[in-house]
């Protein structure tokens, strides 16, 4: 081979490795815009899943308030009136407190910028969410028990034959799991785990 086939030979080789290069750069542009985008979306459907939880606590914090007005008129054993209130009042609490923390978790998740932060501050946060949601289940079961404790009282299941009673028990805590699998494990944990492995793949690439 002479020295201009080996000029030729070289050239040719330099152009296909800047062509590589520029095949992987795009490649790599592409996955990281899709793990982003994938990203903003789990976020924008949490975001959404949140709001729906404090529009549907305000509706029923107005149908708490009509129960309580409409009570005295509708039923007369005033011993039970006052049960019920308590119960209703109890609600009512529960959920202010509730569209409180989905209101501050709400602006948390809103303020989690993709475009704005570095992988490792998205990261950091949404870790810190993960955090809140296995607290917030924690704080739910407790307050579950306590919920069904008190709904035990007020409607004097306590006063019904054992039978009945390991039979209502059984149907309330089966509805308390169904709840929670579906607005956690099908719902929120969902699109948490969506997160992470879409955190985890762009720290993967940025660190190639």
């Amino acid at each position: 081979m002479n020295l201009e086939e080996l000029k030729k030979s070289w050239n040719t080789l330099d152009q296909q490795l800047q062509k590589e290069q520029i095949a992987n750069g795009k490649q790599i542009k592409e996955l990281i815009e899709g793990c982003k985008s994938g990203t903003k979306r789990s976020i924008s459907r949490i975001l959404g899943l949140q709001r729906i939880s404090m529009v549907t606590g305000g509706i029923v914090l107005l149908l708490l308030g009509v129960a309580l007005i409409v009570m005295p008129v509708v039923l007369d054993d005033s011993d039970m009136r006052a049960r019920i209130s308590l119960f209703l009042l109890f609600i009512g609490v529960s959920i202010v407190i509730g569209i409180w923390w989905d209101w501050k978790t709400y602006r948390w998740n809103k303020q989690t910028r993709i475009d704005e932060m570095s992988v490792a501050e998205v990261s950091r946060r949404m870790t810190t969410f993960r955090q809140w949601t296995r607290n917030e289940i924690i704080a739910l079961c407790i307050w579950i028990v306590v919920f069904n404790a008190f709904n035990y009282w007020v409607m004097g299941y306590h006063l019904k034959s054992i039978g009945t009673q390991v039979v209502i028990i059984s149907a309330f805590t089966a509805i308390d799991i169904l709840i929670i699998c579906i607005l956690y494990k099908k719902g929120i944990y969902q699109h948490l785990d969506n997160i992470k492995k879409n955190i985890e793949e762009l720290k993967d690439i940025c660190t190639e």
